[in-house]
Order: C-alpha cells, then structure tokens, then sequence
C-alpha cells in the first residue's frame, strides 16, 4: 500500500519510478502529457530506438534541409572573411563557428523536448511569456527579411552575366537584358516552391542544393589546382587588426539555420531521436566545405581578395566559375523557400496569432511577401550591406543568444522537475547552464565586435 501510494504520488508531481505508468506507457499519447513527463518517455523511446531504413532515409532528408538552410550565399563571401582575419586565425573561426552552431541547434532541439513546443516563438513564450514571444517574433521578421534581401541579391548578381552571355543579341539595352528583369524571372522562379505549408516538399530540392554547392567547391579546387597560390601577393596567416573582427557576422551567419531546426525535428516524426546525429553529421559536412572554400578563395586571390566581396567575381569570363554561379543560383533559389516559409508563419502569427490558413492564402501571402522582397531588393542593390546590418545585431542574437538563453531555463526548469532537487541546485549551476552562459556570452561579444570592426 505505501508503495502504490508512492507511485500514485509520484506520478501527480510528474516524476516517475519504478513500476510508475509513466514509465510502463512510453508509447502513449505525447500531446496529453505534461512538459515533464515528455522529457522521461522520449528518453524511455531513445534507448529502445533502432537505425532502421526508414530512419535513415528521414535523417538524409532533414540533413538536406538543414544544410541548405545554411549554405548557399554566405559561403562565397568566406574567402573575404579569411582575408579580414589571415588564412590561419579565418580557418580557425569558421571551425569554431560551426562548433557553436552545433552546440546552439542542440540547445534548441532540447529545449524544444523539454516544453513540448513547435516553433521558436512558441519556445519564447513557454520560457519568458507573452515578452519572449515578441521578441522572438520581431528578431525573426529582421532576420529573415534580410536574408532573404541577401540571397534575392545575390541570385540576380550571379545570373544576370549569364543570361547576358545565353542571350544572342548584342545589344543589353533591352528591357529583357537589364537587371530588374532576371531579377523579377527568379521571384517568379521561386514563388510556387514556396507556397507549401511544411518543409518535407523540399527535401528533393535541398538535397539538389547541397549537391550544387559542392560542385561549386569541386570546381574552385580544381581552379586553385591548376593556378596554386598566388605569386603576385603576400598571404597573411595572421592579421593583428580591429578589421578582423569583420570576418565574426560573416562567418556567424554562414550557418544561420536555427530558425527551421525545431520544425524539421517535429517532422522526423518517430524519428526524432536521431536529430542530434542529424545536426552533428550536417555541421560537419558544412564546416569542411566551408573552411577549404574560404582558404582556398584566399590562397588563390591574395589581398586582391577584399576586392570581391562574391569571390566568384574574381574569375573574369571563365566558363566553368559561370557554371559555378549558376550552380549557387540554383541554390539559393532553392533555399529561398526555407526562408519564405518561416517568414510567413512569423508575420501570421504577429498579426493574427497563427501561424496558416490554407493553400490559397498561403498562395496570396507568398506573392505579397515576395513582392515586398523584391522592391526592397531592387532599393538596396548591395549584398554586403545585408549582411554588415543583419550579422552583428538580430544574426548573432537568433543564431547564439537566443538558443542559450532558452536552453538556460529550459534546464532550469528539467532541474526543478526531478526527485532530488533541492535548494542547492537552485542557487548552483548545472553544466548545461554554464555552457548556455558561456555561448550567450560569446554571442554577445561577438556582436560588440564586428560593430566596432
């Protein structure tokens, strides 16, 4: 009798012991149990998880997702980062950037778990109330409103050349052959791919995404191959400079994916126990590429390379680097998507508190959102500039603050749930805290100094 007293107590404060149902049922219901109790399931559901066919196939799936989340433009401005920091200290930073993206998609997957949550905004609002919410909301809006400024910016650049080189005449003073218009072809490009509601419609398109970016590496490596380094100008391994802080935002944003990461993990569906092999495997993959683009870029230009801010302008009239922008293009107008989607989601739930209404509205929201996109763009006409005001403010914030400051009281709240916590572990920190604090810390600095820089 004491014993199943015990129990039943036990499973009103949602902490489980032996024999407790709620170890017995892991397989029951998520949606009717409490934050706590989700945490003890999945983690009964985890160890009995096996690596099946299926699994494999969804991880590859959602590993695409988020690698093409990350990579696309961003990676053509790396070499200018190494350039700002030495071809040492810029290969170093772009490794330890993508340690602390890893460590911050895991911060927010568990925090995610934890609450029981879908979205980044829901996540603001569990953990800091209605205050959290919006500011998760408005840092979203600036974040994806620049990026998608960025990546529209950089599409339009790297086509237009091409298209003027596909086209017969020799006059470009046709309205077909100005800028505008190739960039007003890729909008048009990009609008149906963007009117699904989810993100599993795109898992074919990132996988051909990522492919693309990959040749595009091919292809600068087999240029630096037959060039080397560069004879006409010196390679600083190192730069003892304020203007190295420059390469911080660029090198940051390169992995910028938090804001997919918690719905791809909702759609690995009884997957999810893999998400984190999933963030490890793809972080790795982006990190190699991106560090052996970003050296290589350098080592082929020299200093000429702070004069392209798209390393891909350096290579006048080569074929196979217009090839290259036309694989980046393909790239960035499949990751467009990626972008357009939480965009709306965000806007929809600012202003009516949810987050979609069908596929025709989806369809009317998505052409009004791209119009604005594309005005803004046409306006700003300067993909460094995007990215000089996004990095250094909403970026770092979304990409590192944010994720430790949820992963910090989303401990704190695992902590206050167990059996035997008590008011030492209250006033105490726990490591996940500290390591939250430490990658809150680093965003921060991170900030002040490409501002200053």
């Amino acid at each position: 009798q004491r014993r199943r007293s015990h129990q039943e107590g036990s499973s009103l404060m949602g902490t489980p012991v032996p024999g407790s149902p709620l170890l017995t049922n892991v397989g029951e219901d998520q949606s009717l149990l409490s934050p706590g109790e989700r945490v003890f399931t999945s983690v009964g559901e985890e160890e009995k998880g096996k690596l099946t066919g299926a699994a494999i196939l969804a991880m590859l799936g959602s590993g695409a997702n988020l690698m093409a989340t990350s990579m696309g433009t961003g990676m053509l401005a790396l070499p200018i980062a190494v350039y700002y920091s030495g071809a040492v200290t810029g290969t170093v930073l772009i490794i330890a950037m993508a340690i602390l993206s890893d460590i911050s998609l895991v911060f927010l997957v568990n925090a995610a778990k934890q609450s029981g949550t879908k979205n980044l905004q829901e996540l603001g609002k569990y953990y800091y109330g209605p205050n959290g919410e919006l500011i998760v909301n408005v840092s979203l809006i600036a974040l994806l409103l620049c990026a998608s400024l960025s990546v529209l910016i950089a599409i339009a650049d790297l086509l237009t050349p091409i298209w003027k080189h596909a086209l017969t005449t020799e006059d470009y003073n046709h309205w077909y052959c100005q800028y505008w218009f190739v960039m007003l072809m890729c909008v048009a490009i990009i609008y149906p791919i963007s009117i699904p509601s989810n993100l599993s419609p795109l898992k074919y398109s990132s996988s051909g995404a990522v492919i693309s970016i990959f040749l595009v590496f091919i292809f600068l490596a087999i240029r630096f191959c037959q060039h080397g380094i560069t004879q006409d100008s010196k390679i600083d391994l190192f730069v003892d400079s304020p203007i190295a802080a420059l390469a911080l935002p660029i090198q940051g944003l390169a992995y910028a994916s938090q804001f997919n990461v918690v719905g791809l993990y909702i759609e690995l569906g009884q997957h999810k126990k893999h998400i984190n092999t999933v963030i490890h495997c793809s972080m790795v993959f982006t990190c190699v590429v991106y560090a052996c683009f970003g050296l290589l870029g350098y080592l082929y230009f020299g200093q000429d390379t702070g004069k392209y801010s798209m390393i891909l302008d350096g290579f006048h009239n080569d074929k196979l680097m217009l090839v290259a922008g036309a694989m980046i293009s393909l790239t960035n107008i499949l990751k467009m998507p990626l972008i357009i989607l939480p965009f709306r989601n965000t806007v929809n739930n600012i202003l009516f508190g949810k987050e979609e209404f069908g596929l025709v509205v989806s369809a009317v929201e998505t052409a009004l959102l791209l119009f604005i996109i594309y005005v803004l763009a046409r306006l700003v006409g300067d993909l460094a500039l995007g990215l000089e005001l996004s990095g250094p403010t909403v970026g770092v914030f979304v990409c590192f603050i944010l994720p430790a400051m949820l992963c910090y009281k989303s401990d704190k709240e695992k902590w206050r749930g167990m059996l035997n916590f008590n008011a030492y572990n209250e006033e105490h920190l726990s490591r996940t805290q500290i390591t939250a604090l430490i990658v809150a810390l680093l965003g921060v600095l991170m900030g002040f100094a490409s501002i200053a820089g």
